[in-house]
């Protein structure tokens, strides 16, 4: 029957994380419209090896570092040759941070996207970064082979110069001079190296420079990617609903009222009977009614009446059962566990000390079992009707007894007579069980007065309505007078209104008889002078008084509730 304490506090509030999605929705709206508008265009190089000077000095072809190339894609000085193919020359820097460079793994591709206010601008800029990165990539490899057939042919030129030396040299001395073997060596050497250096020039001179080329050309955007509407109202409504939750949490807990079992045990210290929950077939519509059995309501109170009884102690028979503020929900609670312990097998009385006003969330026992209205312990105590009479047996509840709580329209000071203590001792007699339908605490001292006759009491608490002051200060009533509270009964906050399955029909005011009209009263005028088992009445002295003393009695009852 319990649920989880805390979503159940905050469930009542999710209207707070709904007007925080609303809000975030919102947010991201105008985030969205004031969020400048970015288009972006991509472009593919294809990136080639250059050729360059190795250790030893020989032009061979480069590796690729796809990286590297990246950032020289990126960098400043790409930048600054792009800017001046671009409408208006933006500014190096501008053009820096507009451009992305993405690698594609295990290729020596390179997708340069550009990012600009329209689509024409973000597709020329794409194209512009493109061709200055191969520009400037192929001005680097030539710039190298200008350098290498440059130093080439200084090296050639002064080989050449050495072996002219060399030659005259070995004119001018005679043949059997003992130098021309050394000179005619270094000679050949010369010969050698300009044979090789002279190669490298050919090579140098046929080489052809080719740094990459564009595989792809910069497409034309049609949609913009920033500002992306999903994700920034998405972004908002996830925002919102956390605060809204937030916010839902906090106000649950600053809320004043009860709205699941941990209030009941912070503010007022009572352990948990029963929490039926709102979910529960019948829980959020109890009208006049007992749950039968076969009903999931009715299995409910079936579990509450052996917690109760096992909490009892052998020779404990009286039963208060009281609400922490005014309403049907302590009339519901008594009514149903009555009828669960009869269904056990026990005889049980259930008395009906809480008169109802003419409110529209009054509730009568006489709706309940369909029992009459009159007499009832109101008519007891004032020696209007028998105790005998007043007990009622309930329809298809053999073992059920009822008091209603009678034709007087206001009990005060009645619940606090000893006519009841000597009322519910002739009771304890007669029952093995005798629960009583106590007034609400909070309206007035009847509830504390009966609680000090009782053997132990259930508070019976409206959740969402009951505030944590109400439940506090009842629990604080009958404690102060002794009363062994067994714990609290949570329900949901109950409505007038009923279409459900119960056991017990709706009830006629006298069985046999029509519905009482509004005009008609609760008292049987049978039974008005009749005695009650307690004292009898003492007739009057003559007519006249008679007369005054019944019209009286009649002008302080209620009408009837149709």
């Amino acid at each position: 029957m319990s649920t989880p304490a805390y979503p159940s506090r905050v469930r009542p509030y999710w209207w707070l994380g709904l007007a925080g999605v609303a809000v975030g929705l919102i947010g991201g709206g105008v985030a969205v419209a004031v969020s400048p508008v970015a288009y972006s265009s991509s472009a593919a190089v294809l990136v080639t090896p250059v050729p360059t000077l190795s250790l030893a000095g020989q032009l061979v072809a480069g590796e690729i570092n796809l990286e590297t190339e990246a950032e020289v894609a990126r960098s400043s000085h790409t930048a600054v040759e792009a800017a001046t193919s671009l409408p208006g020359e933006p500014a190096p820097e501008d053009v820096v941070r507009a451009v992305t460079v993405d690698t594609l793994a295990n290729t020596s591709v390179l997708v340069m996207q550009f990012e600009a206010a329209t689509p024409g601008a973000a597709r020329a800029g794409a194209q512009a970064i493109a061709q200055a990165y191969l520009a400037n990539r192929t001005a680097l490899a030539t710039r190298t082979v200008s350098e290498q057939t440059t130093a080439i042919t200084a090296k050639l030129k002064e080989t050449t110069a050495a072996l002219t030396t060399m030659d005259a040299r070995i004119a001018d001395l005679p043949d059997g001079s003992p130098q021309l073997a050394t000179l005619r060596a270094n000679r050949q050497t010369l010969t050698q190296q300009i044979g090789i250096l002279t190669a490298r020039s050919t090579d140098l001179a046929t080489t052809t420079v080719t740094a990459g080329r564009i595989i792809r050309d910069a497409d034309l955007p049609t949609v913009p990617v920033r500002p992306s509407v999903p994700l920034l109202l998405a972004i908002g409504a996830a925002a919102g609903g956390a605060l809204g939750i937030v916010g839902a949490a906090g106000r649950a807990r600053l809320s004043r009222r009860v709205r699941g079992a941990d209030d009941v045990a912070r503010h007022a210290e009572l352990p948990l009977l029963a929490e039926f929950s709102g979910d529960l077939p019948g829980m959020r519509r109890l009208a006049p009614r007992v749950f039968a059995p076969q009903y999931p309501a009715g299995r409910a109170f079936h579990r509450l009446r052996n917690e109760v009884a096992a909490a009892m102690a052998a020779d404990d028979q009286v039963i208060l059962v009281t609400g922490v503020s005014p309403g049907r929900a302590s009339t519901v609670v008594a009514a149903n566990l009555a009828a669960a312990l009869a269904r056990a097998d026990n005889e049980v009385i259930l008395v009906g000390a809480n008169v109802p006003g003419l409110r529209a969330d009054g509730l009568l026992l006489s709706d309940v079992f369909d029992i009459a209205d009159v007499p009832g312990l109101t008519d007891v105590l004032t020696r209007r009707a028998p105790l005998t009479t007043a007990l009622q047996r309930a329809p298809r509840a053999p073992r059920l007894r009822v008091i209603p709580p009678g034709g007087t329209a206001s009990a005060a000071g009645l619940l606090q007579s000893e006519a009841v203590r000597a009322t519910l001792d002739a009771l304890r007699g007669q029952a093995r069980y005798v629960v009583v339908e106590a007034p609400s605490a909070a309206s007035g001292a009847d509830a504390q007065s009966l609680s000090g006759l009782a053997d132990v009491a259930i508070v019976v608490v409206e959740t969402g309505q009951a505030r944590h002051a109400d439940v506090a200060d009842a629990a604080r009533q009958l404690r102060l007078v002794g009363t062994r509270i067994l714990g609290a009964v949570l329900l949901p906050p109950l409505t007038a209104n009923d279409d459900d399955v119960d056991e017990f029909p709706a009830a006629q005011h006298r069985a046999g008889e029509p519905p009482l009209k509004a005009t008609d009263t609760w008292i049987n005028p049978a039974t008005m002078n009749a005695p009650t088992a307690l004292q009898p009445m003492v007739p009057p002295a003559d007519a006249s008084t008679t007369s005054t003393s019944s019209e009286n009695s009649a002008s302080t009852v209620e009408p009837s509730r149709d």
